[in-house]
């Protein structure tokens, strides 16, 4: 098997991964995975934007205060107060460097999203994110010490172990669609920014790369994880209409300009539910609009732009405005049909404040980690802030002269023979019924009895579909539904395990929360099960 070296290894690209490449690559060689095209990332489809205090009347103890209060008591507060006052300078920093964010009268233009006290939204119009991946990107390739694999996949670490929690990662075990081989590398330094995984879930605003893949693969090596449960849901995304097998997101910066969500009627109902209305914070806004259709018995409720200039409309939203057009829908005429949706994984990996996680060697930032920032709920725009500054943390942290290639083991936790397949039909039945049951039994709304029966029809699930593929067939596919299989049954028994409803974990059953439960929720894998703490 082919084994390639480098000193440092990103899985992932991101703005977390290549905000760690840019900066790691004064210091060693970069190499860069992303199993798709490097474009390809949650990142990018980020419409809103990275809060940052930039405006004389804001405060980084306004931002801190807005963050503390969304994430409902469980923020650890010591990465709030050092991601809020380090993300200006970084902003900045990105702007110098090219990004293409939106400018009026000679100054970074701000607007506002539900949560945030004051505007401090930098944006680049309605695509933030893709202008920040095109932006890096640009600066990563134009960087010799930076090499970018598109079309690897990352299958598992690979780990030397003294115990089972004395671990090092000395590297990955990958395969290449391209060449259809596996092949290992070797490094000083792996960087976790794998993203996402709420395509879990049949509703979401992710792509289909979204599957948890750095999730389950630290979990399979024994990293710890944390607050799993806290899965957001974006409020609003387009009804009915996919694009790219994603459900479409409707900015929440949309609502921060004026826009008021109505029923299919036209009653506006967000003020009954909060004094914030249509600003309230995600979770608030979208267990409205999921008890308002369940009440009526509708599919959708409408978002209406009326009190919204039609010019204002084109300017600051022009691809919400073009993608819901070619769907047939003018959003300066008409109001906009709308869903909640799968949007975010709150937690992830745990992280200290410099990126650390359980595993020597092994750092992680972005949507893969767990830094303690969001707590129990995300504030908005504060995804791409945190991803940002963790990663720059990260970068500052290493040092790899200090740090030589560590031994390969012996053996690699791989099967010897591998059955190859090309026909995946089966396997996208299965993951389509994967995600339904996410959906159905740990949605926005949650319950003991429902969860159990999720966690019984995963493992039913798992049976079934180990039965037809053994650990020796390969298609990567396939392995992206093990690890669908793997996060989802994480975050069935983690939203089990804590009895009480606290941000975006709402339990019908435990309405109210529990001071016991003022604490994050750590799982970690003990002799092949699952433990939770």
């Amino acid at each position: 098997m082919e084994i390639k070296k480098t000193d440092f290894l990103v899985i992932g690209s991101g703005i977390a991964g290549l905000w760690f490449a840019y900066r790691t690559s004064q210091q060693g060689k970069v190499l860069i995975l992303t199993k798709k095209k490097d474009t390809d990332a949650n990142t990018n489809y980020a419409q809103g934007g990275i809060a940052a205090v930039m405006d004389k009347e804001d405060d980084v103890k306004y931002h801190i205060d807005d963050t503390l209060k969304t994430g409902d008591g469980i923020c650890h507060k010591d990465a709030v107060e050092y991601m809020v006052k380090n993300g200006p300078q970084l902003v900045e920093e990105l702007y110098r460097i090219g990004i293409d964010f939106t400018v009026e009268e000679e100054r970074l233009s701000l607007t506002k999203e539900g949560g945030h006290s004051h505007r401090r939204i930098v944006h680049s119009a309605d695509r933030t994110g893709a202008a920040i991946e095109e932006g890096l990107l640009n600066v990563v390739r134009s960087n010799k010490n930076v090499e970018i694999d598109e079309n690897s996949y990352v299958v598992d670490f690979i780990v030397n172990a003294t115990t089972p929690y004395n671990q090092d990662i000395v590297g990955v075990l990958t395969y290449d669609r391209e060449k259809e081989s596996f092949f290992i590398i070797q490094a000083k330094i792996v960087f976790l920014a794998t993203g996402g995984l709420s395509y879990i879930f049949e509703h979401t605003t992710n792509p289909p790369i979204a599957t948890g893949d750095g999730v389950a693969m630290a979990f399979r090596a024994g990293v710890r994880l944390a607050n799993l449960e806290f899965v957001q849901f974006h409020p609003t995304s387009l009804y009915k209409f996919l694009v790219n097998g994603r459900s479409f997101l409707i900015s929440e910066a949309v609502r921060g300009e004026g826009g008021k969500l109505r029923t299919i009627d036209g009653y506006r109902f967000m003020p009954d539910y909060h004094p914030q209305a249509e600003l309230a914070t995600r979770d608030i806004v979208a267990r409205a609009i999921f008890n308002e259709l369940k009440k009526r018995n509708d599919e959708y409720v409408l978002l209406d732009l009326s009190d919204i200039p039609s010019e204002d409309i084109k300017k600051k939203f022009p691809l919400i405005y073009k993608t819901v057009l070619s769907f047939g829908i003018d959003i300066t005429k008409s109001m906009i049909p709308v869903v909640p949706a799968a949007h975010y994984s709150v937690g992830g990996v745990l992280t200290d404040l410099t990126g650390k996680t359980s595993m020597t060697h092994l750092y992680a930032a972005g949507e893969v980690s767990c830094t303690g920032v969001h707590g129990a709920n995300r504030l908005a725009s504060n995804s791409l802030l945190e991803a940002l500054v963790f990663s720059d943390a990260a970068s500052k942290n290493v040092d790899i002269e200090q740090i030589s290639l560590r031994p390969l083991p012996s053996k690699i936790n791989f099967p010897e023979e591998i059955i190859y397949i090309s026909d995946n039909t089966y396997i996208e039945i299965y993951i389509k019924k994967l995600r339904w049951i996410m959906w159905y039994y740990a949605g926005i709304v949650r319950d003991g009895e429902t969860l159990k029966k999720g966690i019984n029809e995963m493992e039913k699930l798992k049976k079934e579909i180990y039965a037809l593929y053994p650990e020796e067939v390969f298609h990567v596919r396939l392995k992206e539904l093990r690890n669908m299989l793997t996060v989802g049954t994480l975050i069935l028994k983690a939203a089990l395990a804590r009895e009480e409803s606290r941000g975006l974990q709402y339990r019908k059953d435990f309405m109210q929360k529990s001071d016991s439960f003022k604490k994050d929720t750590i799982i970690e894998r003990r002799e092949h099960e699952i433990y939770i703490h």
